[in-house]
């Protein structure tokens, strides 16, 4: 066998998983395999409908997957059909055996951030919505028993801070899942 510059197939394995770990990348080198006579910058940014950052970020990280021809325009390379290759092989005649086996490899994957957070955002809200109720239960004693002016100004800027705060953290709760997977892959990596 030929001397090789990685030390074994495992760390030719994690840069090309490294590589295809992002759904945009798996896709340009679909749209790149689509077309024998390549694909042009300006097509990849109308398809994709990405800032030109962006993309060339991307495309940075598909180097030696996809390479540029003559005219300058997008091209698979014998290593990226290799790649492209074994994703279609993937996803090609799954079975309802292969989907129980896919459930089971998400669930898995899960984030063991997301229930903590959730928790966390849970126990936020309850104790926002408890201040805002005291807020605007003092509100009404001021007003039914009277109070000093600066009560009468305070009080309406904490109940809309109020207000905002536990709306943005119900917000929170609701992209949850998406923000964690976010965090994660900046914290952690894909």
């Amino acid at each position: 066998m030929g001397k090789t510059l990685f030390e074994s197939k495992e760390e030719i394995e994690n840069i090309v998983f490294q590589a295809l770990s992002h759904p945009i990348r798996r896709t340009i080198l679909r749209i790149v395999a689509s077309r024998s006579d390549g694909v042009p910058y300006t097509e990849l940014i109308i398809e994709l409908g990405l800032s030109t950052g962006k993309l060339n970020y991307h495309l940075e990280q598909l180097g030696g997957l996809i390479g540029k021809n003559s005219e300058r325009y997008y091209v698979l390379t014998s290593f990226g059909k290799k790649a492209l290759s074994q994703l279609n092989l993937i996803t090609q005649d799954l079975s309802p055996e292969d989907e129980k086996y896919i459930r089971i490899a998400e669930a898995s994957q899960k984030s063991s951030l997301q229930p903590a957070l959730k928790l966390f955002l849970i126990v936020s809200i309850a104790f926002s919505s408890l201040f805002l109720l005291i807020w605007i239960y003092i509100a009404y004693i001021a007003i039914t028993e009277g109070a000093p002016i600066i009560v009468y100004v305070l009080l309406p800027i904490l109940i809309a801070i109020g207000f905002a705060l536990t709306g943005s953290l119900i917000l929170a709760l609701k992209k949850t899942p998406e923000w964690i997977r976010r965090l994660e892959h900046r914290f952690f990596g894909p």
